[in-house]
């Protein structure tokens, strides 16, 4: 039986604890061996491109297709399968399970990189994504005060006023981004831009820096200057941030700089001396790209939660097994 899931059934069982658990859960399988990771494969169309994300965690396996025209937007879907049997479990409107998702794992990867909860955050970006980011951050540190930088005046002012007011936070409107940034103890970026948003100068000394938009390489929202004082940069996958941050590829190119640098999230988990700041190099930076894993985590996670709560639109099976000849059933163990 397939268990369709549309956005709302996920907002209603991906619960902040069922979000930290399914991104933990992500994390030790992946230190553990438990996990198969290749590239993503994006397939350029007349109008933007399509994109497939396969991976296999512990007892599930699956993709995420992204599908994007330009001028119009994107459409995200997950594939849930059993290892087991090869039977789709879940299929899932991943637009919330991605925000979600994200918003969790830069959470996570946050808190390995933050001595001690920030006062000040500055967010760069008013979007999909830089929502869902200050809700998660916010729930898991006590801030006090916000600023909020994008390009339209608009949307940024708009964005301020309605999330101060959900969360009971001062969330100023800043006209620059340098104005954002200004004492900011952590900055995120949650933006679409083909070019940086920020000049890493104006980072104040020993800031961390969450950048979790520019996941393409034609897509820039870092600036050299940041990544040049960065001692760490916090991957989720240095393989894919490699092939796919604009931001990181052009500053390997330029020599600012190292994979060396590059120190995935599930190592640093274990081992939090592995982020490092240095002389000339004081900033902490996380570039994520997301995977696949942290889909299929979250999207188990969902399932689990909607089998013991009796939620999901229930499909049928849609893909009907096609046996080897000569197979035999499979021994199942009691």
């Amino acid at each position: 039986m397939t268990l369709f899931f549309e956005s709302d059934d996920i907002r209603q069982l991906a619960t902040p604890q069922v979000c930290l658990a399914a991104a933990q859960h992500s994390l030790k399988a992946e230190t553990a061996g438990r996990t198969a990771l290749p590239p993503r494969i994006d397939v350029d169309s007349p109008t933007g491109f399509i994109r497939a994300m396969p991976a296999v965690l512990d007892d599930v396996m699956g993709l995420k297709v992204m599908t994007l025209v330009r001028g119009l937007g994107t459409r995200y879907l997950v594939l849930l399968y059993a290892t087991s049997d090869g039977s789709l479990r879940g299929v899932f409107d991943a637009d919330e399970l991605t925000r979600l998702r994200t918003a969790t794992y830069t959470t996570v990867a946050a808190r390995l990189m933050v001595a001690s909860p920030p006062e000040r955050l500055a967010v760069l970006g008013s979007g999909f994504e830089a929502e869902g980011h200050l809700r998660a951050l916010a729930s898991a540190w006590p801030l006090s005060d916000v600023a909020v930088y994008s390009r339209t005046a608009a949307r940024r002012e708009e964005f301020a006023s309605r999330l101060g007011a959900e969360l009971g936070l001062t969330v100023s409107s800043c006209a620059t981004a340098r104005e954002a940034v200004d004492q900011a103890d952590v900055v995120l970026l949650a933006t679409k831009s083909t070019t940086p948003v920020l000049d890493g100068q104006d980072l104040r000394h020993g800031a961390v820096v969450l950048s979790i938009g520019s996941t393409r390489p034609d897509l820039r929202e870092l600036d050299r200057a940041t990544l040049a004082r960065s001692g760490t940069v916090l991957v989720d996958d240095p393989r894919q941030v490699v092939m796919e941050s604009g931001d990181i590829i052009e500053a390997l190119q330029q020599g600012d700089l190292e994979e060396s640098r590059l120190v995935p999230v599930a190592k640093a988990a274990l081992d939090p001396e592995l982020l490092r700041r240095e002389a000339g190099r004081d900033l902490l930076t996380f570039k994520s790209v997301g995977t696949a894993l942290q889909d299929l985590a979250l999207a188990r996670a969902v399932l689990a939660a909607a089998e013991t709560a009796g939620c999901g639109r229930e499909l049928g099976d849609l893909a009907a097994l096609k046996p080897f000849a000569g197979s035999a059933p499979l021994a199942v163990s009691r």
